[in-house]
């Protein structure tokens, strides 16, 4: 069995499954889930969730008192949807590990170096996803979960990169540009993070319809740097055009740059619907993981092969 091309081969999996969980976690909050298991691991205390009221103690207020349940009712599509999110987690966590074992039966210490560090994420991401839990949707730490979940895909993709067999010729091209995109995307979904805390803040005291208008600065400061997100991506795009049929994430910019301009005109004009601002997120995620590809491609990594 060549077990480089079984790591090559779920790292792929294991990627798809990452980029689900941060699927998940738009859903949850565009659905308002995030405290719909108001407890970590465990939900309610039980392993698989109530289904019905009835399952719970008559003092589940008091018992979940501090983590909001004071105000909050139960909700069984709540409870399920923060739920699966967390199963989808798991999933993940658990096919990091697997490619933590295989790397071990490759005996490359640079694979399993980084394999291990891979795990030693996931645990922390977990942990953070905890901490989200205990302090009740804290903005802070929604946004540094956010942050540590695009670090654990771009060191898959890494991993996926060089176990890849595939060399690609970067002569004649730099990466100055998309390492800016790169940048640029980056800080654009921390803005946007920050505003989507906002929204949820100010649902609490203003109607939807009221939203837009009470939103601070930095609601003004990232739809303006959308422009420079954009820009910066279309001279990638005049940059590469040699490569444009070859690369098919440079294809992709295009329609997901559309997707995110659509779907903010929505925003703004809609009321900041929760649908709305999910898909941006997958969109501009989406975008991260394209740019992120190119510097893959771009850049000179050794393949690994079996010692």
């Amino acid at each position: 069995m060549n077990f480089l091309e079984l790591y090559h081969s779920l790292a792929k999996i294991t990627i798809i499954s990452i980029f689900l969980v941060i699927c998940a976690g738009g859903f949850v909050r565009m659905t308002g889930s995030g405290m719909g298991c108001p407890d970590w691991p465990k939900c309610f205390g039980s392993w698989i969730p109530p289904t019905h009221i009835s399952q719970l103690p008559e003092d589940y207020k008091e018992t979940y008192a501090n983590r909001g349940y004071d105000e909050l009712d139960f909700n069984v599509f709540n409870t399920w949807t923060e739920y699966i999110n967390r199963l989808l987690g798991l999933i993940s966590g658990l096919l990091c590990v697997g490619l933590l074992l295989i790397s071990i039966l490759t005996k490359h210490k640079v694979l399993i170096f980084y394999s291990c560090v891979l795990v030693l994420m996931m645990g922390f991401q977990a942990w953070m996803g905890a901490l989200v839990v205990y302090s009740i949707l804290a903005p802070l730490k929604i946004t540094i979960h956010m942050l540590i979940a695009l670090l654990i895909l771009s060191l898959i993709m890494f991993l996926h990169r060089i176990t890849s067999n595939i060399i690609v010729s970067s002569k004649g091209f730099g990466v100055k540009w998309v390492l800016l995109a790169l940048t640029i995307s980056v800080i654009q979904i921390v803005m946007g993070t920050q505003v989507r805390e906002e929204v949820d803040t100010l649902l609490y005291t203003f109607e939807r319809s009221e939203i837009i208008m009470q939103l601070p600065i930095i609601f003004e400061v990232h739809r303006t740097f959308a422009w420079l997100v954009v820009i910066v991506n279309f001279v990638l795009l005049y940059n590469y055009q040699t490569l444009f049929k070859l690369y098919f994430e440079l294809k992709a910019i295009v329609v997901i740059l559309c997707g995110l301009f659509v779907t903010g005109l929505l925003m703004s004009y809609h009321s900041m619907q929760g649908l709305y601002q999910c898909i941006h997120l997958i969109f501009s995620v989406l975008l991260f993981l394209c740019q992120f590809s190119i510097l893959l491609k771009k850049s000179h990594f050794p393949s690994v092969d079996s010692p």
